[in-house]
This record gives C-alpha cells, sequence and structure tokens, in this order.
C-alpha cells in the first residue's frame, strides 16, 4: 500500500495529498478510484477476517478487528514461526509456569503437561510416567516440573527405554521422596534432570548401606563403617569397602556385641591410626576386669572411620 504516486497529474505535494487553495490558485489532489477502493478494501480485509460485518455507520471497526481474539489467537503450545505472541503464549512458553495441579494416583503425563508445576502428594506409593522422549511431538527444551510431598515414594518412569538422566546415567526410572523436587528438561532425545531428587544419583553422593558401607559427601568427606574380630593380640584391621582417595583423618571403635559383657569384666576399644591406611581400618580393644586388663581374641568389634 502506498500513495498513488504512479497515476499523472494525481497532485501530490511532497508524497501527499493537499487541500485545495482558491486564494493561492492551487487545486487538491485528486483521489483515484483504484487507489480509495483499494484502501478501503485494506481495511476491510482486517475487518472481515475478524469475523465482523462491514458496517458504513461505524468508525471503530478497524481497531475492534485488531483487538479480536480471531485476529490474534494464541499459537500452538510449542510454535516456533514468526507470528505475533500473545501474552498468554509468551506467559505459557516463559516464566511462570502454565500452570499447576496435584496428583495421588498413578498417572501418565502427556504433552499439556510441559510447562506445568505437578505436586505428587498422596499417602501410598504409585508410579508417574513422563511422556516419550524420542516422540518429535516433544521439542526440546520441554520442561515438567515435579515436587514430592507424598508421605511414600514415587517412582517416576519412562514411557519406554532408559529416558530418564540424574547426574549423567540413564535409567528407566528414578525414585523422588517427600520434599524433593526436580524438573524433566527434554535434551538429545532424554529427561534430564535437575533438581534435588538428581543428588542422591551423584557420584558426589555415592552411598553403600549394610553392615559394611559407606557414605560420600559432595565436599569430598567420605564415611566408612566396618565391623570385623580382634587377633590373639587383641587387634583388628579390616578392609574398607572403598579406597579414601588421601588421607584417613580419624575414627572410633566399640564393641559389637556389648551384651557379651560380663558383670566383672567390660572392654576397651580405641581407633588405631598409627595402623590405619587408606584401604584398611584398624582397632585395639583390651579387656578390663577387676584384678586385670588383658588383650582379648575372637571380640566383636565395629569401626567408623572418616576421610578424603
Amino acid at each position: 500500500m502506498d500513495y498513488p504516486k504512479s497515476v499523472p497529474s494525481v497532485g501530490l505535494v511532497n508524497g501527499q495529498f493537499v487541500d485545495e487553495d482558491p486564494i493561492a490558485g492551487k487545486p487538491g489532489s485528486l483521489i483515484p478510484a483504484t487507489w480509495g477502493n483499494s484502501v478501503t478494501q485494506e481495511i476491510l480485509n482486517v475487518v472481515q477476517a475478524a469475523g465482523m460485518a462491514p458496517n458504513e455507520a461505524s468508525n471503530n471497526q478497524l481497531v475492534a478487528a485488531l483487538r479480536s481474539p480471531a485476529l490474534f489467537m494464541t499459537a500452538p503450545q510449542f510454535d516456533g514461526g514468526r507470528s505475533a505472541a500473545t501474552a498468554e503464549f509468551v506467559q505459557r512458553a516463559l516464566g511462570s509456569h502454565a500452570s499447576a495441579r496435584g496428583i495421588t494416583a498413578a498417572t501418565q503425563l502427556t504433552l499439556a503437561d510441559v510447562g506445568c508445576s505437578i505436586g505428587l502428594g498422596g499417602n501410598t506409593t504409585y508410579t508417574v510416567t513422563l511422556p516419550d522422549a524420542a516422540a518429535p511431538t516433544v521439542p526440546s527444551g520441554a520442561t515438567i516440573s515435579l515436587h514430592c510431598r507424598n508421605n511414600a515414594p514415587v517412582t517416576v518412569a519412562s514411557k519406554t527405554g532408559a529416558q530418564i538422566s540424574p547426574q549423567g546415567g540413564y535409567l528407566a526410572s528414578i525414585v523422588m521422596n517427600n520434599g524433593e523436587s526436580a524438573n524433566f528438561v527434554k535434551e538429545a532425545g532424554m529427561w534430564v534432570v535437575y533438581g534435588t531428587a538428581a543428588l542422591k544419583y551423584s557420584a558426589s553422593y555415592a552411598a553403600q548401606f549394610g553392615t559394611t558401607g559407606y557414605q560420600k559427601f559432595p565436599g569430598g568427606l567420605i564415611m566408612q563403617w566396618v565391623m570385623g574380630g580382634s587377633d590373639v593380640n587383641g587387634n583388628m584391621s579390616v578392609s574398607l569397602p572403598i579406597r579414601f582417595p588421601n588421607a584417613v583423618l580419624a575414627g572410633v571403635a566399640d564393641e559389637g556385641n556389648p551384651p557379651g559383657w560380663g558383670g566383672g569384666n567390660v572392654t576397651v576399644w580405641s581407633f588405631d591410626g598409627n595402623n590405619s591406611t587408606t584401604t584398611t581400618a584398624a582397632a585395639r580393644v583390651r579387656n578390663v576386669m577387676a584384678s586385670s586388663v588383658r588383650a582379648e581374641p575372637g571380640l566383636s568389634g565395629r569401626i567408623l572411620v572418616w576421610g578424603y
């Protein structure tokens, strides 16, 4: 659309229409029928596209059409085109979550849950299944936020295969406990997990639980515990579950079977730091009786040792 510059003798001044000036003897500009019809049709196209019937007596149909939801529809959820974005589309795509809802039973999540904040409530265990991360309909960057307030563990599972990646691993499911939260973000065909629910899958939090075990902490501290028995000299040396990368810091030792104490004796254990290494923990035990203190073989002992 432009001024009718190509029409001969249209009478434009500096490229625009001017009024007639009888005193100065200057004629006004002409408005060709083609140009007038074109301008009118341009406006009518907008009015009709908004689903409105043209009304010759109305002077505000164009602005009404421009404000009409028929013209400014919210684009589909994952639209990546260059059309104008409504406030609804922007809110759904960026910043605040698009919506929030709660789950208390086994649920299959869908594309409608992308961008949502979902609370996992209840008192019993159940499984929540994520959309198929391999499906092309799930765009890269799609995010589902889960936070667990269930009094029992909730399993979050892949729809197919090992599509969940906490801390670089590839798992078919992870477990969320009360108070944990996680953002599941589609990256390279996987649901990558960010949040507190992913921490227990980190090598920095690795653990082994049992009579013998260990717990790692992200600052580098490692705690280990072992059980064993004393030799003929009242000494105990037990292999650790894992090697300390650098050094042993300290430890404590105690009786592994306190009910074995008698009325006239008690055992006294001491952690032996001098003979402990990055792979073994050592302790000494003495049997204290009313009239003597002696090394005692075959006593059950426990050692808790920490290092880094």
